[in-house]
């Protein structure tokens, strides 16, 4: 399955210590002319990309994979394409040339990679909010050393509410508009060009970031069972560990190296460059690992009246980050966010796991922002007030600034 189309095509496998992410359908270096002459700023697109295992991306993907079949490949490629040129961006980004493993000038490549889908329907009185979700990132690659340099993940979504529950065909229909920014939506390509605005390409001497472990301890499962059954509790690691990722990429200017799962292990697929030859790409060992265990959720009904009630939400994570190497602990804390959210009496239905993943995700952005900014007022709530939390805190700081 190849999601790029226009010219010179291959795959792609990244192996790293213990684990693998594949990348399914990079289009690679498009046009079969020889390489002209460019500076050394530039970068060659390698296409779209799905950050799993081949052979899971129509489960992983359901709807994604369905918009991007029968030529659904082409159209996305070429909105990348029309989007990028003309715009002023850090890096020159070349479609209509070959890159070379030999020329370390001629040899970093950037994909659009995907991540992940997810969709939610919630009863509201009398309609139903449909909520999809697309996470994404600009993957950039050194195929002369072999290895992932780093990458800049983003988040799209898209919500509507219509007076009757939507069918499979209304969410794929929200779906593409997302990846193709039919409907007025904002698009796949707009946020993928807004993110290659804010982002250089990652030095190989850097020092690399990851989440390395992503966990669900038993009082998060237990709250899935209770309030959210419907849920795939196995499909929240990897959501948490990206969404994480995002936003201390986003909040900190600064590239991630990808999560992987286990899903991945096994995968083989191979890159090809204008020498005709294949390579299996590594993702380097993180120079500090980040360790997520999400320890539970609450849900308190704070009020209560004849029109709405207003239940509290709590998110609770256990965080981590380490030098693997030593071992030194920069940061271990429990941090933890709480936020309303209004039923009306009249809604039937209440959907307890958005507002709590949202509630996760508001923890995740008050907790990266925050590494900058020491006055944030959720410092009071989000993170213990003992001596150590904070002396790890700033550390913690520390560390994320010399990253960049």
């Amino acid at each position: 399955m190849l999601l790029s189309d226009t010219g010179y095509t291959g795959h792609v496998r990244f192996l790293g210590k213990g684990f693998g992410v594949a990348v399914l359908a990079v289009g690679l270096f498009l046009k079969s002319t020889i390489a002209t002459a460019l500076p050394t700023s530039t970068v060659y697109f390698a296409g779209i990309a799905y950050t799993s295992n081949a052979s899971n991306v129509e489960q992983t993907f359901p709807h994604v994979s369905k918009a991007l079949a029968s030529g659904g490949n082409t159209t996305l490629d070429n909105s990348v394409r029309s989007s990028i040129q003309g715009q002023s961006l850090p890096e020159t980004i070349s479609f209509d040339s070959l890159g070379s493993v030999k020329d370390a000038s001629k040899s970093v490549a950037l994909a659009l990679g995907l991540d992940a889908e997810s969709a939610s329907v919630e009863h509201i009185g009398d309609v139903y909010k449909l909520r999809v979700e697309v996470s994404a990132e600009a993957l950039f690659f050194d195929f002369k050393e072999k290895q992932v340099l780093g990458g800049f993940p983003f988040i799209i979504d898209f919500i509507t509410v219509s007076p009757t529950p939507p069918t499979d065909a209304d969410i794929q229909k929200a779906f593409e508009g997302l990846l193709f920014g039919t409907d007025g939506m904002h698009s796949l390509t707009g946020e993928f060009v807004k993110t290659l605005s804010r982002a250089q390409v990652p030095l190989a001497s850097s020092k690399h970031l990851r989440v390395t472990s992503s966990t669900l301890d038993t009082k998060a499962v237990d709250y899935l069972h209770q309030y959210a059954p419907q849920v795939d509790a196995a499909a929240i690691p990897q959501q948490v560990a990206q969404a994480f990722g995002t936003y201390l990429a986003s909040n900190q200017r600064l590239s991630v190296l990808p999560y992987s799962s286990n899903q991945a292990l096994g995968s083989s697929m191979a890159a090809r460059f204008i020498e005709g030859e294949s390579y299996d790409l590594k993702i380097p060992e993180a120079d500090y690992d980040i360790r997520i265990n999400v320890a539970g959720f609450k849900k308190i009904n704070q009020s209560s009246s004849s029109v709405a009630t207003v239940y509290l939400y709590g998110a609770f994570v256990d965080l981590t980050v380490l030098e693997p190497l030593s071992n030194h602990v920069y940061f271990s804390q429990r941090i933890k966010q709480g936020q309303t959210k209004t039923v009306p009496t009249a809604q039937t239905n209440v959907d307890d796991w958005s507002p709590a993943y949202d509630t996760l995700k508001t923890l995740f952005f008050n907790f990266t922002s925050s590494l900058s900014d020491p006055h944030n007022p959720w410092l009071k709530s989000g993170l213990p007030s003992d001596a150590q939390a904070q002396s790890q805190f700033q550390s913690l700081g520390e560390l994320i600034q010399s990253c960049r």
